[in-house]
């Protein structure tokens, strides 16, 4: 049953090419995939034509759900330069063409990096000057319009564009949930929501991933699943850190989500037990809620 229950990223086996991870994952009984088009796995926007039939036919035949991870490098919505920016969107719009022919659900995005972004947190605040602030005003406002076009020109489309809270590293933009609900509820459409890494949020200390996941619930359509120790992004099976995984699943639990959740580890190893951990809380958290 731990199966049925969650997604997994091929980001388990990046290492691979693509289709051999998909038949990899697919062989162990995974029928749920998100594919990480990124590393060796963005592979896939070069795909011709032929190579995407097939890929269509492999998931057809073995009864997979797909996601895709639109590509980090290269792809970033919050560019002030128009070129980067328009090379930005030919990226995702390539990456929602190839998910229509997969039947996906959802295309999970990252907002982009650019110099006002994310900053160190100092006793509990976050160091940010008021020039910055307005940096990251200008940046909110480029995304959104990023988002406007790339949903005007895939107005036929169903699939949701899913944003997800990054690591806190320099440069980045949305790393707080806040910052992802401002554009999410701006935009307000039905094919804009957030995917919460919990991963992602536990390295920004404090204790505040459970809070950030509350913020994000309202708009949440995925969750991405690993542990790390709050240092850095380890993409741990689930246990293996200090990620609060327990009270996450009693809050989603309360709150009846009926998203998806993928599991984006880093190794193939870590998968199943994984699968069996989150499995296990969510019978425990559902039962006690009858």
């Amino acid at each position: 049953m731990a199966r049925k229950d969650c997604s997994v990223s091929t980001f388990a086996y990046i290492d691979r090419p693509l289709i051999e991870a998909v038949h990899l994952l697919a062989a162990a009984g995974w029928k749920q995939l998100e594919i990480m088009c990124e590393g060796r796995h963005g592979e896939l926007l070069a795909w011709p034509e032929e190579r995407l039939a097939e890929l269509e036919r492999t998931g057809r035949d073995l009864g997979i759900c797909w996601s895709i991870h639109s590509p980090i490098t290269g792809c970033n919505p919050a560019a002030d330069d128009w070129e980067e920016a328009e090379r930005s969107e030919r990226m995702l719009l390539d990456t929602l063409r190839v998910a229509e022919r997969l039947d996906c659900r959802c295309v999970v995005l990252h907002t982009g990096s650019g110099a006002g972004g994310w900053k160190e947190y100092e006793d509990g605040a976050a160091s940010v000057s008021e020039h910055d602030k307005q940096k990251e005003e200008a940046a909110k406002h480029r995304i959104i319009e990023f988002l406007v076009g790339v949903l005007e020109r895939t107005a036929d489309s169903d699939i949701v564009i899913a944003l997800e809270n990054v690591p806190p590293y320099p440069g980045l933009y949305g790393v707080e949930v806040a910052f992802l609900r401002e554009i999410v509820d701006k935009l307000d459409s039905p094919r804009v929501g957030i995917v919460f890494d919990a991963g992602h949020a536990h390295m920004t200390g404090g204790g505040r991933c459970l809070l950030m996941l509350q913020q994000a619930t309202p708009r949440l359509v995925a969750l991405h699943l690993s542990d790390n120790a709050g240092q850095a992004d380890e993409h741990l099976a689930l246990g293996a850190g200090t990620v609060p995984l327990e009270a996450m699943v009693a809050w989603l639990a309360a709150c009846e989500y009926r998203g998806s959740w993928v599991l984006e580890m880093r190794s193939p190893e870590a998968v199943q037990p994984s699968a069996d951990r989150l499995h296990s809380l969510r019978r425990q958290f559902a039962g006690r809620l009858k």
